[in-house]
């Protein structure tokens, strides 16, 4: 209990502009927990996978192909699913289908990412407005009571101190999971990318 007591005191001290700070790094704490679930359950392409799809486009099976996609659940599986669905269409239209819905697939990875990026760009400001706050009341107490109150003054630069802290933790703590998660996007439509080239390949191949 004891150090609950001291951690709300902490943040007492920072001023008015910590509730604001401690808002931004629940919801980033939030959406972060959620994203790496979300990503979580999503695998790195298996080059084997592409094998076992060349050699059911061989031995021409489709509903094996079909079925196989289905159990898969990843985006890579979801484009690869397309392309079979118009795997008796033209090379052009199939690469269409594809890409058409790998680029349906991007939003939903990019989901969220667009909030984080806000608290990392608002939070060291939000720290710097706190900052300004604690400097306008320790400098108010200075030319009121000039150094006879030491406390006060020392009091108000602490708070900036803290808010300007929290700030810069909260970013740097959510900047680090932002690039972890864009990284993870790019592998993900570098992924899809490549496997619908590559079964674009292998149904060319067929096809001769």
């Amino acid at each position: 209990m004891q150090n609950i007591y001291s951690a709300i005191s902490f943040i007492m001290k920072g001023g008015i502009m910590m509730y604001p700070l401690l808002l931004i790094s629940v919801i980033s704490m939030s959406l972060i927990v959620e994203r790496l679930i979300f990503f979580g359950r999503i695998k790195d392409l298996d080059v084997s996978l592409l094998h076992r799809i060349k050699n059911m486009i061989t031995n021409r099976g489709m509903e094996d192909l079909k079925a196989l996609l289905s159990v898969q659940k990843t985006p890579v599986a979801d484009v690869l699913a397309t392309g079979t669905d118009h795997i008796d269409a033209d090379i052009s239209d199939m690469d269409i289908a594809m890409e058409q819905h790998a680029l349906s697939i991007v939003p939903k990875l990019e989901s969220k990412l667009w909030v984080l990026d806000t608290i990392i760009t608002m939070a060291p400001l939000l720290g710097l407005l706190g900052t300004i706050i604690g400097m306008i009341n320790a400098f108010q107490i200075f030319s009121s009571k000039g150094l006879n109150q030491p406390t006060g003054i020392s009091g108000g630069v602490g708070e900036a101190l803290i808010a300007t802290a929290t700030g810069l933790i909260v970013a740097v703590f959510t900047l680090v999971f932002y690039n972890y998660f864009n990284t993870r996007v790019r592998r993900i439509m570098k992924d899809m990318e490549f496997a619908a080239n590559e079964f674009i390949k292998i149904v060319k191949q067929e096809r001769k």
